[in-house]
């Protein structure tokens, strides 16, 4: 696969997992000592899944995102994107959009984000 197609791989498994599965589905394509930095941080892909619920919990259930720039180095990928979440219940007809980074990594064959960034 190309860097591209790897980014474009790996946010479409991240939408699809968010938009239809939920925060544990989506928790999996984290490593397991993967940093999430945004609104908070988590370090570890159970307190990755909690922070991804406390979201998806305010309405946050539907994403659509959109890789803006993916490159190699080394053995990782770096993946800027940006995405817009819609909201449901208290949020509903709301729109919540920002930019994104994964920093992306092969385990066991893989690709999954050893770092993601959101803001």
């Amino acid at each position: 696969m190309t860097t591209e197609e790897i980014a474009t791989d790996f946010t479409a498994r991240w939408m699809r997992s968010w938009n239809d599965e939920g925060p544990a589905a989506t928790a999996r394509l984290y490593t397991a000592d993967s940093m999430l930095v945004g609104g908070a941080m988590a370090i570890g892909r159970d307190a990755i899944e909690k922070a991804l619920t406390g979201l998806f919990n305010q309405g946050w259930t539907r994403i659509e995102i959109v890789v803006a720039h993916a490159q190699a180095q080394g053995n990782v990928v770096l993946v800027a994107s940006t995405f817009t979440a819609y909201g449901a219940g208290a949020t509903a007809g709301k729109t919540l959009a920002g930019k994104s980074t994964h920093v992306l990594t092969k385990i066991d064959g893989v690709w999954l984000s050893a770092m993601h960034t959101a803001a």
